[in-house]
């Protein structure tokens, strides 16, 4: 369309806005694994081809612009041009990718965005119980609670209980230790308030559902999901 400022200023702004997307990716990258770590790497790989031949790209349309080239089509900026078309192509293949990646996997993104609170008490089935018939204290315990798994830690008379699922990545905080309340997932030490599951450190930003324990009439437990 000859804008060529114009081109050049949203290529610009295209490839710092890729590289800041790259420092978050990066971040993400380290705390994947398994299946998911084999398409992220596909994912960022593409994505640093894109971006180099965007670079290319932008040096092509530099060089032009300093040596006085003009028309187009014609002239020095048509490989810029193609670059700047075989770039898309492969930052659309990388985004297929990538969507793949988060929306078909779910990596980094909450594993409970999606789940029902529930108002009913549902009858709780813990994994394991000590020689008196109750809950081991002091240690994280696995339960299940209808089609969810919990994770539950008694100390004195007081239980309380997460999902097991870990919202960041999946691991399971069965598996985990208790630090200063706090319930730390084993696989990448995001950390989780035993009280009401907000998020304390670690890599998650999301919190973790948290419910309500108390005993069942007929004996036993029941749980529901705590509100909010």
């Amino acid at each position: 369309m000859g804008q060529r400022s114009a081109a050049d200023i949203a290529l610009v702004v295209g490839i710092l806005t890729m590289l800041a997307s790259a420092v978050t990716g990066a971040a993400d990258y380290a705390d994947t694994d398994g299946h998911a770590r084999q398409r992220a790497t596909v994912h960022s790989s593409l994505m640093m081809v894109s971006l180099l031949v965007y670079v290319a790209s932008l040096a092509v349309r530099l060089s032009a612009a300093g040596g006085g080239a003009e028309g187009v089509g014609g002239d020095d900026r048509a490989a810029a041009t193609w670059a700047s078309v075989i770039g898309f192509l492969v930052l659309i293949a990388g985004a297929w990718v990538g969507g793949n990646l988060v929306f078909g996997l779910g990596n980094m993104v909450s594993r409970h965005a999606f789940r029902g609170s529930g108002t009913k008490w549902i009858a709780l089935e813990p994994a394991e119980l000590d020689d008196d018939g109750d809950i081991p204290a002091g240690r994280p315990v696995k339960a299940k609670l209808g089609i969810n798994a919990l994770v539950l830690v008694r100390e004195g008379g007081v239980l309380l209980a997460l999902h097991d699922t870990c919202a960041h990545a999946g691991g399971q905080l069965s598996g985990g230790s208790i630090e200063d309340g706090c319930l730390v997932c084993p696989w990448h030490g995001s950390t989780f308030r035993l009280i009401d599951g907000r998020a304390r450190r670690g890599p998650t930003v999301y919190d973790q559902p948290a419910y309500e324990v108390r005993r069942a009439d007929t004996g036993g437990w029941e749980a529901r999901r705590r509100p909010g």
